[in-house]
């Protein structure tokens, strides 16, 4: 199993919204598999983790899902690009969106996230962080 650190810009998803549904289905960026755990780490403004997920399906198509993704885009949606693939999450776990988590930003850099987070993580390959992360959302 892979732990995984994902970005999600709140400016053009509703991510909050996106994770209150029965099955919340995310872009894949990157090599995961079926039980992989992935943090989800909510963008300015709240800028910290919200979520920690199990990965349930993968390589679901864009088409397949469209219906159930549609509602979550902010705008007319045009930066969902057909033939992206999507997995389907399970919500572990949720935070409180608060200025002082333990997940902010500031505390993932000092415990060994470096440069920004533009694109997914495999924490499995930061040990200090995935520590780190793994005891302050126990």
């Amino acid at each position: 199993m892979t732990s995984w650190l994902y970005p999600a810009n709140v400016k053009f998803y509703n991510v909050l919204g996106a994770f209150t549904a029965p099955k919340t289905y995310w872009p894949m960026n990157s090599k995961v598999e079926v039980n992989d755990l992935i943090y989800i780490y909510l963008a300015a403004p709240h800028k910290q983790i919200g979520f920690i997920c199990k990965i349930e399906q993968v390589n679901f198509e864009q088409d397949e899902i469209i219906d159930q993704i549609k509602p979550y885009f902010k705008g007319d949606g045009k930066d969902g690009k057909s033939g992206k693939k999507f997995m389907q999450l399970k919500t572990i776990k949720s935070f409180a969106l608060k200025e002082n988590s333990f997940t902010a930003y500031s505390l993932l850099k000092e415990n060994g996230l470096t440069g920004m987070l533009m694109g997914p993580r495999n924490l499995n390959n930061n040990q200090p962080l995935l520590h780190y992360i793994e005891e302050v959302t126990k």
